[in-house]
């Protein structure tokens, strides 16, 4: 399913004021990848193009410019793909232009005839081309940092809307630490995975009861093997380990109700050892960018479910 709505670009074939926002848009995004622009955006007779870009290619032999003739065709409105009427004379309009190559630039896809079309040019004529359809525009702009300041301005409703169900971390640090498992040193925080484990010593009363006394450790890993192999090394009589997965204490809800379950431990008088409260605020502080922002989708109905665990995250594990 698309992220990007290209009906947020202004109509070109309508004289609002705004017609020229798809060419605008193209050539700002090819500027982005990289692409100088010779001659840009217009109105009036433009001789069957709409932007000139250069490219730069580097080479053994040194350096390679190809010069690219741009058509930008903007039917998203209709919904209908780019033809060969909508595109006549492409051999003229290159050779007129002093190009080397052609890019459609289109907000729908290109026909299976005018494909063909462009197939048949370069293997009669040596004509480059490039075709940039919606999904591989979305897909250009949406895995470069660049590309996400390009979106947020011409898409800025479907952009919002994808970015808060896709959260990046605040940069809110000049070294933006992660968390990596204590036994193969995995990086849990790209993707998110893992666990933090907690490990606690208790007491008996008279009844034999266990009191819980203090946090005696505090480590992230990886499930099953790794976690397997730490706890064996931890085990002790009168010593429990508790866990939470660390996608969801990177829940910003969730986060703050392990936050609020480590201050009721302390007014119980439950202390942490040196070691343990240092890694503690390690994983807080780490963690912190990743939950100050809104919630997802999907992280809402993970709190509904857990939520349904009866005493879920009442204590740190």
């Amino acid at each position: 399913m698309p992220i990007l709505d290209f009906l947020e670009i202004p109509r070109a074939d309508v004289a609002s004021g705004e017609q020229d926002c798809f060419e605008l848009f193209a050539r700002d995004f090819l500027s982005v990848l990289g692409y100088t622009i010779v001659s840009g955006p217009d109105r009036g007779a433009d001789g069957g193009r709409d932007i000139i870009a250069l490219e730069t290619r580097s080479g053994v032999a040194g350096e390679t410019m190809i010069r690219w003739l741009v058509s930008c065709k903007h039917k998203a409105y209709s919904g209908n793909s780019v033809t060969l009427d909508d595109e006549r004379d492409i051999l003229d309009r290159v050779t007129a232009n002093q190009c080397q190559g052609f890019i459609g630039f289109y907000s729908t896809l290109p026909s299976s005839s005018l494909t063909r079309k462009l197939e048949g040019l370069k293997a009669q004529s040596g004509i480059e081309f490039q075709v940039f359809d919606r999904e591989r525009i979305e897909l250009d702009l949406l895995t470069r940092t660049d590309g996400f300041k390009l979106a947020k301005r011409y898409f800025k409703t479907s952009f919002s809307t994808w970015s808060r169900e896709n959260p990046e971390p605040a940069v809110l640090f000049a070294d933006q630490n992660s968390l990596f498992c204590k036994y193969c040193e995995k990086d849990l925080l790209d993707p998110k995975s893992g666990i933090v484990v907690v490990w606690r010593r208790f007491d008996r009363d008279e009844s034999e009861n266990l009191i819980e006394k203090e946090i005696t450790d505090v480590y992230w890993c990886c499930k099953g093997e790794c976690d397997k192999i730490l706890a064996a090394n931890q085990r002790q009589p009168d010593y429990l380990d508790g866990w939470e997965d660390i996608p969801d204490l990177c829940i910003p809800t969730l986060y703050l109700r392990w936050i609020a379950a480590l201050m009721n431990q302390q007014h119980r008088g439950i202390r942490f050892r040196d070691q343990a409260l240092e890694k503690m605020k390690e994983l807080l502080i780490i963690l912190f960018p990743y939950v100050c922002r809104d919630q997802t989708t999907k992280e809402k109905e993970r709190i509904g479910r857990l939520l349904m665990i009866p005493g879920f995250m009442g204590g740190t594990g």
